[in-house]
Parts: C-alpha cells; structure tokens; sequence
C-alpha cells in the first residue's frame, strides 16, 4: 500500500533537521540540563513511535535522495500554507500583547511578506502544475550532478 500521507513519505528528512537541532541545542548555553534531556527524549519518542515510516523514508531516501529532498520542499511548503490556519490568528494574538511596538510591525511585515509569497507560489504551481513539475522532476534532475 503506497503511503501518501503528507509529511511521512519525507520524515527522514523532517527528523533529519529536527536531530541537528537537538544536536545545537546541547552545545547552547545557558539551558538547563533537564530541558535538553526533555527535548531528547522527546525526539528520541518520535523517531521511535514513527519508526517503520522513517526507515521507509530513509530507504526511498537512499534510492533516489533527489526526488526525496523534491517532495520534502513541496511537503514543506503545503504544510507551512495549511498551518497558516493556526499561525495567523496565535501571530494577531501575540502582536496584541507584545510590549515592544516595533517588533509587533515587524512581526506583522513578516507574517503578511511570508503569506503573499506563500500565495504567489500556490498560484504560480496551480497555473503552471505541468511545467513546474516537469521542471523540477526532469530539467533541473538532468544539471543536477549524479542526481540520478
């Protein structure tokens, strides 16, 4: 049965970053012991809980890292764009009680910037799905040295 639940055909690479984060944050000052332990331990439960999807991952990952680190972006970009549901209202929120007046603007600039980019990107692969594909998965796979 072929996985086609987003974020698990590339949680290799998802948990990949998530571990080189748990690696910087052990070499960060001034975090207690007890919160670096919490935070391995916690990514030490996922990469247990998921772990037939991350050898999977990694397995496809091993055969074709291209095509991995492809649906990787694109997953990414799809989850950042539905998690703008969640991200927008907690941003107004925290914009509401920051005390700091520039850094609400800021915070706000961001949020608007990083929504519109994230728009004209759906818009441009929505419009043009078949070049963009056939771009990626073939013309940029063919520059790309030992890509396959």
């Amino acid at each position: 049965m072929a996985n086609n639940v987003i974020i698990l055909k590339s949680i290799f690479l998802f948990c990949s970053i998530w571990g080189i984060a748990v690696l910087l944050l052990w070499i960060r000052p001034r975090v207690e012991l007890f919160w670096k332990l919490v935070a391995t331990c916690i990514f030490i439960f996922y990469i247990w809980f998921f772990f037939n999807e991350f050898s999977s991952s990694f397995n496809s990952f091993k055969a074709d890292w291209y095509i991995g680190i492809i649906e990787f972006f694109k997953e990414i970009l799809i989850v950042i764009f539905a998690g703008m549901f969640i991200i927008w209202p907690v941003t107004l929120i925290i914009i509401f009680y920051k005390a700091n007046d520039i850094g609400s603007e800021k915070l706000l600039r961001f949020i608007c910037v990083l929504t519109i980019v994230l728009w004209v990107a759906f818009i441009i692969y929505f419009f043009f799905s078949v070049r963009v594909e056939n771009f990626f998965y073939e013309t940029l796979k063919e520059m790309v040295p030992k890509s396959g």
